[in-house]
């Protein structure tokens, strides 16, 4: 009878164990899930895809020669022939780079002085009667630093860019070495010049390189207050005319207006299109009225192809935010995000949402940026509804889930 009885404790006691530790267990079972942290949203992003075409398909490039354009940051749109030509006058941007890199002048500063000998006088005269583009000195004038380079740009004067070899380099061998240098540093490959002024048609480079290199040289402060204001006399009176204008009307300001009969006609100029500059080069164009129709249809496209476009527009969704109890809300960029057209092609654009896991209906849910060649334009986004905490039934799920929580 007494065994029966012990053996009937042990079973209580058991259960009553058994019993007590499932309460224990049920316990903390409930406390980790009501406890257990929350994951954090999933942001799925609904971000516009990336721009078909580019700006420059609208820019009819000619197929004679060989032409460039470039803007902004971008590289060089090209067409036709690709390979090292002669560049007549263009020429005359490789002297002046490379004489302002030998020996800068700032800004309004006329630089060192010259006097007019009889031996300028002579070449200009001997120049003159060859037929080469020249522009007038007089024995005893005074030329600055800043008359030479104007003449040589916009006078287009054969004979000033070699008193401007004289004066900064000591003469042509010096001035070539000095270039080849420049040249090569900069990483212009294909260019290589044998004169000064572009008369020998060894002096060769492509479209997309004189694009380049007309853009280094309106960098320089000097040539880029000369080719905005293009004075047409020294600072002592001698007068010289406008011989890189070409097209003025249409706003484009010309650095090059050339001939050679190895070259052809040879344009660089440069207009300002919906706040963006463009460099635009045509080389070995076979006459001068087809130039100007080539350049003219070139300006034409540039001026539809270029302009602010909208790629984000204020409260459009960029984002969803997703719980994984099943919520969601939208995310919107409160200001839109407007760039250039020539931008396009290197836009990118990213989400920064901030970390959570709830959100509030109107909250800064964070950032949307977008960057073009290393620049950085932010928006707030902002949340269109709330993803509150999660339930009971989505706390108490399976031990597994709740462990993984813990462990996760």
């Amino acid at each position: 009878m007494s065994g029966s009885v012990s053996t009937g404790r042990r079973v209580r006691r058991t259960i009553s164990a058994a019993v007590a530790l499932a309460v224990v267990l049920a316990t903390v079972y409930a406390a980790a899930a009501l406890t257990s942290p929350v994951p954090r949203l999933v942001i799925d992003e609904q971000l516009p895809g990336a721009a078909s075409g580019s700006w420059a398909d609208a820019v009819p490039l000619p197929s004679a020669g060989a032409s460039a354009i470039v803007a902004g940051g971008t590289a060089p749109i090209a067409a036709g022939d690709a390979e090292p030509r002669p560049i007549a006058g263009a020429a005359k941007l490789v002297l002046i780079a490379v004489a302002l890199d030998a020996e800068p002048l700032a800004e309004g500063s006329p630089g060192p002085a010259i006097t007019i000998d009889q031996a300028a006088v002579n070449r200009y005269r001997e120049l003159d009667a060859a037929g080469a583009r020249t522009v007038a000195v007089e024995f005893g004038q005074t030329w600055t630093r800043r008359d030479l380079i104007a003449a040589t740009l916009l006078g287009s004067g054969n004979n000033i860019a070699e008193l401007l070899i004289e004066e900064v380099f000591g003469g042509p061998e010096a001035y070539l070495a000095a270039a080849a240098d420049w040249l090569d540093e900069n990483g212009f490959t294909a260019t290589t010049v044998a004169d000064g002024a572009g008369l020998d048609p060894a002096s060769r480079s492509t479209a997309t390189e004189l694009a380049a290199i007309a853009r280094l040289a309106l960098a320089e402060p000097v040539v880029a207050q000369l080719i905005a204001e293009r004075p047409r006399t020294t600072s002592g009176g001698a007068a010289y005319s406008d011989e890189a204008a070409f097209l003025r009307d249409s706003g484009a300001r010309g650095l090059v207006r050339s001939y050679t009969d190895a070259a052809g006609v040879c344009i660089v100029t440069t207009i300002e299109v919906a706040g963006e500059t463009v460099t635009a080069v045509l080389l070995g164009q076979p006459g001068y009225p087809q130039a100007e129709q080539a350049l003219q249809a070139l300006l034409d496209g540039l001026q539809g192809a270029i302009g602010e476009v909208e790629v984000i527009a204020a409260g459009q969704t960029v984002a969803v935010a997703r719980s994984d109890w099943g919520h969601q809300t939208e995310l919107i960029a409160v200001e839109p995000i407007a760039v250039s057209t020539i931008d396009l092609d290197a836009l990118t654009l990213r989400i920064d949402a901030a970390p959570r896991s709830t959100i509030v209906r109107g909250a800064d849910a964070g950032q949307l940026v977008a960057l073009i060649d290393g620049v950085e334009v932010s928006v707030r986004l902002e949340s269109t509804g709330a993803i509150t905490e999660p339930g009971v039934a989505w706390r108490f799920a399976d031990p597994f889930t709740v462990l993984s929580r813990w462990t996760g």
